[in-house]
This record gives structure tokens, C-alpha cells and sequence, in this order.
């Protein structure tokens, strides 16, 4: 064995055992986070990945950046390929592929080495470009350190590329490669290069600084947020592949558990920490995020960076503890083996050691951060599991949800109402009771805002209306239907969430009910979507898909189209929490004649009107309004009718135009245009 391949050797062993060894502590750190299922569905994920991480397929809604990320992530990987050839050259004491390729399959290789070395060349320098003086929006927030991070990388790759092109150029000058035809951009170099023969350490200069940037980035990587080079594709792979609308049932049965949710950062779920170290920085959560764009505490990209930094911190004496045989969480007699800082960082909880109660708080579960994320960080989870400690370990939240709670607890209705006078109203209208035995369609849950809720039962005459026109046979339940529990659960009341959902399904159960009509998003996400973990399994339906198929079958006629110059506001839990967007529109568009206006946010990167995740219950206290900055997207659309399908837009939509004295425009449920549109409006 020659010099060459014995240094080759030491090198490597050198630079891979390096790397193994930090890469290992934070795996080992990952392990050390609550279990989560993340290994079925394997033909979903495989569809998942090529769409994500092969295709790009969120980095290209942003063209110009996803471009560029595009050309770098695949020139990445093809240059790789030469990066091994490297190895393989000097482990072999001088040899390359074209021993497993063949001269023409080589060529080909070797050609596009050639052409990517370049390509990511311009890509890098495009990318420099963009942070140096186009400057993003979305990553002004960025630390100096975040920044000369993305610097020092980018430098390093254009190392890369540089050390492999004059390597190239090198032997094409001497004359020794055979090849040369074949990598048009080093044999343009070549020519730079003084005349006469340039001596093989200079090939070995560039090929050994080569491999010490490969090396050196590899060993770097760990300790930089360039990590999601690494953990981003992973993270991909194990994302969420049911509803992403559903939250994770906890076990309050189990009299082991001591603590819900998430207090320290290792009882969040290992997917949770993985999050943080899959996270680029981009910054595309918040530049969808209803909260940091209007100025509040939370910043979804803070969050995963400030989650990192936690696990990080806590990794070595998580990994000490372990060592020493402790299962968390740790005993006094566990912690006699830490130092006193040691036990400081031990004792840290996220809330208020790593984020500010408001930070938890301000979150209004919306999704547009999980959408926007191109490396499938689940942001709400984590912060969900968060309240959850708050709540239900500690009893600490907002006053105003303390008030929503009672009044579940009492009434089955956040504002307290007399459960008893739930719905009389449609009974005094002709509406039936739903009997299990009877010839009906599907059971009409109201919900809370529909029974309670004075504008939002002119919502619910709409629905009956148009349902008796089309001759539906349906019923309700009056006062024995209960509040489903989606916002007690997701403010972090899992307790109280539960014991709602469990009453409400011994109903429906004995009711028999097997389909459901809704005309909330949220009690269509969770009854849909959350009820099948507790044993409650409905086909259910949202009121917008329902009418649009009663237009479409001629079930209801259209006769008096007054209405016009509509857009429509998407509900978070009907959209990208269930990939309803077009049945709506399609409502407008059968009574205007014309496709609803769309606003600049729209679909799946529509803007949240501010009351999910139980923020219908609690003041915003910092920072504009989440529904007057909606409202005034909806100003200047010029629109003069804002449409929505459900009660909590309603509510929000209507009061953020009232701020803004524009109450001139109309919001409409779109059941509301159809019912005012038939051409019998009576039954």
C-alpha cells in the first residue's frame, strides 16, 4: 500500500469516526424524546419524499429561490457522486470509475461533473446575490451568526466546486487525461494555467483540499444549522401521513402517567425535537404565520431555532444521565450525579426557560407554518403539547380560557348559555328530532356558534332552508347534542376535551348515527378526523360540499342571481387542514356567474381570521389584529361581499370590517347567497 492510499486511509477513518461520533450523540439525544409512531404508510411517504425533497415541490411555489435551491440541492447530489470517485482515487492509489463504467459511460459521468461543478458555481453565487443584496423578508430576522453560517457554507461549497474543476484543469494542461473533450468548463481553465508541464503536486494540492473541504463540511454540518442538509430529508420521510387536523389522544387512564404534554424538551415525541434540527431558517413559516405578521410573540422559525438550541443544551447531560442507567424523568438521587450547572440546565422547562407564555398562547393552530415549511416541520404539535403541560400539570392559562372552561364543563357551550335552550328554536321551525329508527339522511350537527349564536343562526336557517327545499330527510339533537371538544383540546384541556367527546359519542352511539352534516369546520375536522381515536366513526360532511352537490345533482333550483363581485375568506380547518377549497367557490360561482376574486392570500396560502386554537375565546393583546389584517386584504380586493363557511370566520371577518368602518361590505355565508337564490325559497 503507497503513501497515498495509507494517508487516504488515516484521513478518512479520521474524519468518518469524527463524524460518527457527534452525528451518534444526537441520534442518541433524538431517542431520549416520547415514542411516536412514524413507520406505516410506506407508499404515502415514498410519494411524500419524491414530491419534497426530489421534486421541491413547496421550494418551487417561491420560483426565483426554488430555483436556486433546485440547481444546488441536485448538483449537490450528482457532485457526491465524484466526491466518492475521489475517495475511490485515492484509496485506490490513484485509480477512477472508468473501471466500473466503461470509457463511454465515464464520459458521460465525468461530463456531468464537469457541468454541475459550474452550475452550482452560479447557483451559489445567485444565492449570495439574494442574501447579500436582495435581502428577503423573511430572513431580515436572521442572527449574524445564522448569517455568516449561510456565508461560510455557501463559501464551502464553492470550494468544493472550484478544488474539483482546477484538479480537472491540472491533468488537461499536463496532457495526461484522457477525457479532456469531455469537461469543457476544466479545459477552459486549463487554458489559464502558464505553459509547461505543472507538477503532479499541484493536481494533489487541489485534490487533498478538495477532500479536506468534504471532510471538514461533513464534520461541520453537526454543529451548524446546515444540518438539515442532513436531517431535512429524514424528517420528510417521517411526516405526519394522517389528517393533519388530527392532535395525538393522550392516555389519561393510565395511572403511571404523572405528566401530560411537554414541560422539558425531551417529553416532546422525538419526531418534535427532529423538527428542530430539520429546520432551514427559511423563514417561510413566518412569512405565513397570522402571528408574526402581525407582530406577536410567536415566531414559528423561532420556535424550531429556540427548540435546537434547548436539545442541544440538554443533550449531554440527558446522554450522561442515561449512562449512569437513569430513566427519565431523573430522581434527587439521579441528579446528585450532575454538577450544580449541569442541574440548573436540567431544571430549565420550556415554558418560560425556553419561550414566554405568550409565545404558546398566541398560536391560533392555522397550519400556514406546517404548509409553508418545505421540509415538513409540524410546528402545532409542539406547541399544543406545550399547553397541554400548562394546563393540565400545571393549571396555568390565559384567564379568559379558565371562563371558556367553566363554562364548558357547566353548560357545554363556551358562552355559558342553558344547555336546555340548545336548538329549541329549529324545533319551534319544523325541524325533526333525529330518531335512530327513522328514515333519515344524515344527522344535522349545529354546533356551539349555530345553536347559540345569533348571526350564526341565520346561518342555520339558510342550511334547513335549502335541505327542505331539496326534500333532505334530517334531523338534530336540540339540547342533547354536546360541544364536540375541539378547542378545549386545543388549549391544551385534553381533560376536559375528553370527557366532552366521550359524552357526545355515547349520544351519537345511541343514536345510531353513522352520517353527519356540519356547518363548522371544526366540528367537521374533529369529528371527521379525531373522533375515530376514541371509537366515534361518522362519514362526515361539510355544508359547502353538500349544497354544491345538491346544485350540481338539480336537487335545488337557482332562480334570483342578485349578488356579485364576491371573494371568499378560507376557513384553516376546511382548507389545508382538509383540502376543501373548491366547493365553495364553485357555490359563488353557480349563483354569480362568475369565479369568486381572489386574494392575494388564498388557498393554501390563505390567511387565518384569528380564532382557531381557542383564540375565539382569548383577547389579543399585542401587536394588529389577525382579522383586521384580513380585513383589509378583503378592502382591497374591491370585493363587495366576502363569503365564508364557517361560524368563527364569520364572527371574526364581520368584526374586523366593523374596525375598520367598512361594514358596507357584506360577509355571507355561502349557504346564505344559495338560500337567498332559490327559486322557491320556501319548503
Amino acid at each position: 500500500m503507497g503513501l497515498l492510499q495509507i494517508s487516504t486511509v488515516i484521513v478518512l477513518s479520521v474524519a468518518f469516526l469524527a463524524f460518527a461520533s457527534s452525528f451518534g450523540d444526537i441520534v442518541r439525544g433524538l431517542a431520549m424524546g416520547k415514542p411516536k409512531n412514524r413507520w406505516g404508510h410506506f407508499a404515502e411517504r415514498i410519494a411524500i419524499f419524491i414530491r419534497n425533497v426530489f421534486n421541491h415541490e413547496k421550494l418551487l411555489r417561491q420560483p426565483i429561490p426554488g430555483i436556486i435551491h433546485f440547481i444546488i440541492f441536485w448538483g449537490f447530489v450528482i457532485l457526491t457522486l465524484g466526491t466518492f470517485e475521489w475517495f475511490y482515487h485515492g484509496l485506490s492509489g490513484g485509480g477512477d470509475f472508468e473501471r466500473f463504467l466503461g470509457a463511454t459511460g465515464y464520459g458521460y459521468f465525468v461530463f456531468s461533473q464537469d457541468f454541475f461543478n459550474a452550475f452550482v458555481f452560479v447557483g451559489v453565487a445567485f444565492a449570495l446575490y439574494r442574501r447579500i443584496f436582495v435581502k428577503p423578508k423573511r430572513m431580515a430576522d436572521n442572527s449574524w451568526k445564522s448569517s455568516a453560517d449561510a456565508y461560510f457554507i455557501l463559501s464551502m461549497i464553492w470550494g468544493l466546486n472550484l478544488t474539483n474543476l482546477l484538479a480537472n484543469a491540472v491533468h488537461i494542461h499536463n496532457g495526461v487525461d484522457a477525457f479532456a473533450t469531455w469537461k469543457p468548463v476544466a479545459n477552459w481553465l486549463a487554458g489559464f494555467f502558464p505553459e509547461g508541464e505543472l507538477s503532479a503536486n499541484v493536481f494533489y494540492t487541489f485534490w487533498w483540499a478538495h477532500l479536506a473541504i468534504v471532510l471538514g463540511f461533513l464534520n461541520y454540518l453537526p454543529f451548524s444549522k446546515h444540518f438539515h442538509v442532513m436531517m431535512a430529508a429524514p424528517n420528510v420521510w417521517f411526516a405526519k401521513t394522517e389528517p393533519r387536523g388530527r392532535l395525538s389522544k393522550l392516555n389519561l387512564e393510565d395511572e403511571t402517567v404523572v405528566k401530560f404534554g411537554a414541560e422539558k424538551a425531551e417529553e416532546l415525541s422525538w419526531k418534535n425535537m427532529l423538527d428542530s434540527y430539520a429546520c432551514t431558517e427559511c423563514g417561510r413559516c413566518n412569512e405565513f404565520c397570522p402571528t408574526a405578521t402581525t407582530h406577536k410573540a410567536l415566531r414559528p422559525k423561532s420556535l424550531m431555532i429556540n427548540l435546537r438550541a434547548t436539545v442541544t443544551e440538554r443533550k449531554p447531560i440527558l446522554l450522561k444521565l442515561a449512562g449512569h442507567g437513569v430513566v427519565l424523568p431523573a430522581d434527587d438521587a439521579a441528579l446528585a450525579k450532575l454538577s450544580d450547572s449541569e442541574r440548573a440546565i436540567y431544571a430549565k422547562d420550556l415554558v418560560p426557560d425556553t419561550y414566554s407564555d405568550e409565545v404558546v398562547w398566541d398560536c391560533t393552530t392555522c397550519g400556514a407554518c406546517v404548509e409553508a415549511c418545505p421540509v415538513m416541520i409540524d410546528h402545532v404539535d409542539s406547541i399544543v403539547e406545550m399547553r397541554r403541560a400548562l394546563v393540565l400539570n400545571k393549571g396555568s392559562n390565559p384567564e379568559e380560557a379558565t371562563n371558556a372552561f367553566r363554562n364548558w364543563e357547566s353548560s357545554s357551550n363556551p358562552w355559558g348559555f342553558n344547555e336546555g335552550s340548545r336548538q329549541e328554536w329549529l324545533f319551534e321551525k319544523g325541524v325533526p328530532k333525529y330518531e335512530a329508527d327513522a328514515d333519515f339522511e344524515f344527522l344535522y350537527y349545529i354546533g356551539c356558534a349555530g345553536s347559540f349564536d345569533d348571526r350564526n343562526k341565520k346561518v342555520v336557517d339558510s342550511i334547513v332552508r335549502i335541505l327542505q327545499v331539496a326534500g333532505v330527510k334530517f334531523g338534530i339533537l336540540g339540547k342533547e347534542e354536546k360541544c364536540n371538544g375541539e378547542t378545549a383540546r386545543r388549549l391544551g384541556n385534553e381533560y376536559l376535551g375528553q370527557q366532552m367527546i366521550m359524552a357526545n359519542k355515547e349520544t351519537l352511539s345511541r343514536y345510531n348515527v353513522r352520517k353527519i352534516l356540519t356547518s363548522c369546520p371544526h366540528c367537521f375536522n374533529t369529528l371527521k378526523n379525531e373522533y375515530p381515536d376514541f371509537g366515534g366513526h361518522y362519514e362526515v360532511i361539510h355544508h359547502a360540499e353538500y349544497i354544491r352537490d345538491l346544485l350540481k345533482e338539480g336537487r335545488i333550483k337557482i332562480d334570483d342571481r342578485k349578488i356579485s363581485n364576491v371573494t371568499y375568506h378560507d376557513s384553516c380547518y376546511l382548507g389545508r387542514y382538509n383540502d376543501i377549497y373548491e366547493a365553495p367557490r364553485e357555490i359563488i360561482e353557480e349563483i354569480t356567474n362568475a369565479k369568486p376574486i381572489e386574494m392575494q392570500r388564498s388557498k393554501k396560502q390563505g390567511f387565518c381570521c384569528g380564532a382557531g386554537g381557542g383564540r375565539m375565546w382569548l383577547e389579543e393583546k399585542t401587536g394588529t389584529r389577525i382579522n383586521q389584517n384580513r380585513a383589509d386584504e378583503v378592502i382591497e380586493s374591491k370585493a363587495g361581499t366576502v363569503c365564508v363557511a364557517c361560524p368563527f370566520c364569520m364572527t371574526m371577518m364581520s368584526d374586523g370590517l366593523k374596525s375598520k368602518q367598512r361594514e358596507d361590505i357584506q360577509v355571507r355565508d355561502v349557504s346564505e347567497i344559495v338560500a337567498e337564490a332559490l327559486s322557491s325559497p320556501q319548503p
